[in-house]
């Protein structure tokens, strides 16, 4: 990088950041500061200093991870930065700024446990199972009884080697990927390694769970020696969240799983043995059975904890708890024995069902829902599921000592303020603008069709047609079509006539034969659907797609969560239920596949939304502000064509 560009990129950036840059480490080479950039740097770090929460959305292009990093960076000190996401992919993105921003800085990374191991990491096994399973042969290494780890057991056995090359690791900043490799060669195991030398380690990243799992929390943070208030944060993908913490405080059983528990019974002997053979046989035959029976494919429905508990304690004479903490018993016996007799996986089925049925039942507040449901392919399932994460979230970000929240889409940013946090105090909010050229994009909005359910006849099916092959017509290069759901696909597909190579999305397909595809010829139209493994989380370099079209506002499926979901959240936040639980995440699922076709400055492409619901006030003001600027509403497909017609042509002209 010359001088005249680093001390162009440096005279805007904060003299705490300037001061922290000459200490840490270097800009990129060949890296020049944007405006949006410099912006979001400034603000987080004032956030920072007066420890406020700083939620940002950011969109695209911004390079929101660097820019976090350079506002944390000079509040690291004595400090601990914990820099976690809902998805690996982000992982090797702070990998790579970390190497060029900070060369004495020691960063570490985990997967979790299991895709860890190098004994496991291939096996097709539960990470319930492996756990229990990883925690028995690591004490079976204490007393040297066999079957045990040999990884772990060299662990403990070379401590200063494999200490020093879990530092040199970290030193290099490798992903767990590497890392692995490069310690199970020496028969070290990673994960442990990697827990031992936190305390000597500035910086961790992993997935959400090392962050807001309490359990695993504590644990990384004892080995990290600090206290979450000595804990810097960024929050990655902070769209997940909200949804991420009702996951944590949730939980399913499946029939499978008890009928597993009862084989148990029937091989280890005790004396509450006929007790939990009863309670595995009430939820068996009249729980489950009675569900299988009622409901219907792809089903949800309400189940009330106090029937069922009652059920079990008028056959059975104790309440759901008290068979819960039996159950508990029961299962720690059956694994102790299971060791004695040479097993290499000391875990227990009936175990894991009192752990569901210590959630099932216990948690019974207005904020938990509890619910049995059929799937696809007749599955019942038992399901309490949480309305509500912000007990595991608020703890979290207001005891860390600087907490910085972003997303390529967190707006508006109050919504997910209200769903992470209590209160609204010492809360920063920012919305950043796209930084890429508007010219390079037309957002364009049809008002003559809709996917609400009861529109989707004939005629709406052939004007979504219409509209796509104008377009596959008009459009220079290749275009996506994302629809909200594989069936309405299946019923479009069939009606479009094209010249176009059309690749549907499947089960099977792999990413990078897609880009392959594209790559090779702009004539080619990609179809799937909104939420799918192709119009989120997904590149396409180089503006090998130049027009994305979303036929319809991709909804939630309605029913009894959504529901309770909506009500519960109208109770918290008056007027705001249905645009928190059910309008703001379709717009996040819309505004995801929207983003796939500008990934960088020069991209140039077309955005064209078919529902024309977007145009209504109390659905467009959720856009960003970008969006809402520049929306061009079209009429017919005539119309739009001849929009998507003029945007090319202005630009081979520019």
């Amino acid at each position: 990088m010359s001088e005249h560009k680093a001390s162009k990129f440096l005279k805007g950036i904060p003299a705490v950041v300037k001061s922290s840059l000459s200490k840490k480490g270097t800009i990129p080479d060949n890296y020049v500061i944007r405006r949006g950039q410099l912006e979001f740097v400034e603000e987080a770090s004032r956030a920072i200093k007066k420890k406020e929460v700083f939620l940002g959305s950011a969109p695209c292009g911004i390079g929101k991870s660097l820019a976090s990093l350079l506002a944390v960076l000079p509040h690291l000190e004595t400090n601990k930065l914990m820099i976690c996401f809902r998805t690996r992919s982000q992982l090797h993105i702070y990998l790579k700024e970390l190497k060029a921003l900070a060369k004495n800085l020691s960063v570490l990374s985990f997967f979790n446990k299991k895709d860890m191991c190098p004994l496991y990491m291939n096996r097709n096994l539960s990470y319930f199972d492996f756990s229990e399973e990883c925690k028995q042969l690591k004490d079976n290494c204490e007393s040297s009884i066999k079957p045990y780890c040999k990884f772990y057991r060299n662990n403990i056995k070379g401590k200063r080697e494999v200490e020093e090359l879990a530092l040199n690791c970290a030193q290099q900043i490798l992903t767990p990927r590497e890392a692995v490799r490069l310690m199970s060669k020496r028969g070290f195991c990673t994960y442990e390694a990697f827990k031992r030398v936190l305390p000597k380690v500035n910086i961790f990243l992993g997935t959400y769970h090392y962050v807001f799992d309490s359990k695993i929390r504590e644990t990384i943070l004892r080995n990290f020696g600090a206290t979450l208030s000595r804990v810097l944060l960024i929050v990655d993908e902070a769209h997940n969240l909200p949804a991420f913490a009702r996951e944590l405080l949730s939980d399913k059983l499946t029939k499978n799983t008890i009928e597993r528990a009862y084989k148990e019974t029937e091989k280890f002997k005790h004396e509450s043995q006929p007790f939990i053979r009863k309670c595995l046989e009430i939820l068996m035959e009249q729980v489950f059975q009675n569900a299988q029976q009622a409901l219907k494919s792809e089903e949800l429905r309400r189940l009330h904890p106090q029937k069922v508990s009652d059920l079990i304690l008028s056959q059975n004479g104790a309440s759901a708890l008290e068979a819960a903490e039996i159950l508990l018993e029961y299962g720690e016996f059956i694994k102790e024995k299971k060791l004695e007799l040479g097993s290499e996986q000391g875990l227990s089925y009936n175990y894991r069902v009192g752990t569901f049925m210590e959630n099932f039942f216990g948690n019974n507040g207005r904020q938990y829902i509890h619910l049995v449901e059929k799937d696809q392919r007749s599955r019942i399932a038992l399901e309490v599921r949480s309305l509500d994460g912000r007990e595991i979230t608020d703890h979290v970000l207001r005891q860390a000592k600087g907490s910085i929240l972003m997303s390529g889409f967190l707006s508006p940013p109050k919504v997910y303020r209200d769903l992470t946090l209590y209160e609204t105090n010492n809360v920063y909010l920012k919305e950043l603008d796209s930084p890429f050229p508007p010219e390079n994009r037309t957002i364009l909005v049809a008002s003559d069709v809709s996917s609400k359910f009861k529109q989707r006849t004939g005629l709406m099916l052939r004007k979504w047609r219409d509209y796509i092959e104008a377009i596959s017509k008009t459009n220079k290069g290749n275009i996506a079509v994302f629809f909200t759901s594989y069936g309405l696909m299946h019923k479009v597909l069939p009606l479009i006539r094209t010249d176009r190579t059309i690749i549907v999305e499947k089960r099977e397909m792999k990413r990078n034969d897609v880009i392959k595809q594209l790559t090779r010829s702009s004539f080619n139209m990609l179809s799937g659907v909104m939420g799918g493994k192709f119009s989120e989380g997904m590149d396409y370099p180089n503006n090998i797609l130049t027009c994305m079209v979303a036929i319809g506002l991709p909804y939630a499926t309605w029913d009894v969560y959504q529901e309770s979901l909506i009500n519960y959240l109208e109770n918290q936040f008056p007027e705001n239920g249905r645009k928190y639980a059910y309008l703001t995440p379709a717009i996040l699922r819309l505004i995801q596949t929207c983003g796939r076709v500008h990934r960088s400055s020069d991209d140039q492409g077309c955005i064209i939304i078919l529902d024309e619901r977007v145009t209504h006030e109390g659905i467009k003001q959720l856009f960003p502000r970008y969006f809402q600027e520049e929306m061009i509403i079209v009429k017919n497909s005539i119309e739009c064509a001849k929009q998507v017609k003029e945007f090319w042509t202005r630009l081979s002209i520019a």
